[in-house]
């Protein structure tokens, strides 16, 4: 069995966030999502990973997995949809069975029944039950077996959503290779499902009922950074001085915290400076962010960001990289708003 994630889109819904690099490398209560992406698949037992990027992705990719071992890298020159960023990857499957991960998922359950569903189809598919299904693709599914994938319907046959992880056996490459084209000028993997289907194939649907989001828009990930910081064990590696920390809260080797009052969940990340704030609960601080005088709750803080002084209290929002929050001069408020940001003033 081999692990393939395809990670080559920039995530257009996560801008201006994923301006500079890849919404996979983007840090989920301090751990990369593409770095989860790969410990789910080590956590199912698979060991040889491919990790599909394109050219410009890649070395972000490689810098967020630094500590996840061994990796195989497959650039994807063009992009033209997640079938052809498999068929790219056929070298690297070498005719095994494959278990298929869109890198932006995060998963609270195990993913192991998708690799156990083989032995009773020649695919399977994940799904989770969704209060708005209209918003995804959804499966129709009749005792554990996929009848029919359609996508984002305007009245939907079930609320079972297409969550991102496939496993599939060697004859689906065959069947990937003989799709046209999709109207978006695209080979889309789950047309490969529904191929298979009308040839008579098997695609068994394996339902997840943790804990599963796409984080592919700042909500998402800023609800995904909720869960994930709820499940933090209290550890404290860096300097805490004249504070109060109450709950679970991690402070990393080489950060201080001054004069503060943290009440976790919190994350607070190497080498972060933390003076005269209130931070907490939910909030996640980035590797060299500063925050002076600032009291913030249910935020995303990412590396080298800084909160400076802010007059008002900071709650969820998405700070990214290099960032300055800070109060507004004597003259009036004073912005640099990139492409697709929000502000609410």
């Amino acid at each position: 069995m081999k692990g393939l994630i395809l990670a080559a889109g920039r995530g257009s819904r996560l801008l201006p966030i994923s301006a500079t690099r890849p919404k996979h490398a983007v840090p989920v209560a301090g751990v990369p999502i593409i770095a989860r992406a790969v410990q789910a698949l080590r956590d199912a037992g698979v060991q040889d990973i491919g990790i599909v990027t394109s050219p410009s992705s890649e070395q972000d990719l490689r810098d967020a997995t630094q500590h996840s071992g061994h990796l195989t890298f497959i650039r994807q020159y063009d992009p033209l949809g997640t079938g052809h960023a498999v068929l790219t990857a056929r070298h690297f499957l070498e005719g095994s069975p494959t278990l298929l991960y869109l890198g932006d998922n995060l998963f609270e359950d195990s993913l192991t029944p998708m690799l156990g569903a083989l032995r009773y189809g020649d695919a399977a598919i994940g799904v989770k039950e969704v209060p708005n299904p209209q918003a995804y693709g959804v499966a129709v599914v009749k005792t554990g077996r996929l009848l029919r994938l359609v996508e984002k319907p305007r009245t939907p046959e079930s609320n079972l959503a297409a969550c991102g992880v496939f496993s599939f056996k060697p004859a689906l490459i065959d069947i990937l290779e003989d799709l046209p084209h999709s109207t978006r000028g695209e080979i889309e993997f789950p047309q490969a499902l529904t191929a298979l289907l009308a040839r008579g194939g098997q695609v068994r649907a394996v339902e997840f009922r943790g804990f599963w989001s796409d984080a592919g828009a700042p909500d998402d990930l800023l609800s995904a950074n909720t869960h994930y910081l709820a499940q933090l064990r209290p550890r404290t590696d860096g300097r805490v001085e004249r504070s109060t920390v109450s709950g679970p809260v991690v402070i990393e080797a080489g950060a201080l915290i001054e004069d503060s009052v943290i009440q976790g969940p919190v994350w607070i990340g190497p080498h972060a400076v933390v003076r005269g704030a209130t931070l907490g609960p939910f909030v996640s601080v980035g590797a060299h962010a500063r925050v002076d005088s600032a009291q913030v709750t249910g935020t995303l803080i990412d590396e080298f960001a800084r909160v400076l002084h802010p007059t008002r209290p900071i709650h969820r929002s998405l700070i990214g990289r290099h960032a300055l929050v800070t109060a507004p001069s004597d003259t009036g408020l004073q912005m640099v708003i990139g492409d697709r940001s929000v502000m609410r003033m």
